[in-house]
């Protein structure tokens, strides 16, 4: 969060689509599994699986769109190329995997 700050930069969700499959109880406990799938020069898209632990059933998907912005211009902006190197790494990780 220390780069956003220092460089006055910032995300905003441009689209999010979420699919809610089992109900979960008070109590349940619950896994998040995270992972980008996508991501171009001003955007990344990323998705997120809520699972009830002793089940293995899925609660809950999203996927998320975001733009990386200029908060002083209130425009969208480049990710960085060290940003950019990061995620590709998660991103050919997960595709081995």
């Amino acid at each position: 969060a220390s780069y956003l700050r220092q460089h006055n930069r910032g995300m905003a969700a441009l689209e999010q689509q979420i699919n809610y499959k089992r109900e979960l109880m008070s109590g349940d406990l619950i896994s998040i599994r995270s992972a980008v799938l996508e991501m171009k020069d001003k955007t990344i898209r990323f998705t997120h699986e809520m699972r009830r632990e002793d089940t293995r059933e899925i609660a809950a998907t999203t996927v998320l769109t975001g733009v990386f912005m200029d908060l002083a211009t209130r425009k969208a902006c480049p990710f960085p190329s060290e940003i950019r190197a990061r995620v590709g790494s998660f991103i050919e990780r997960a595709a081995q995997s």
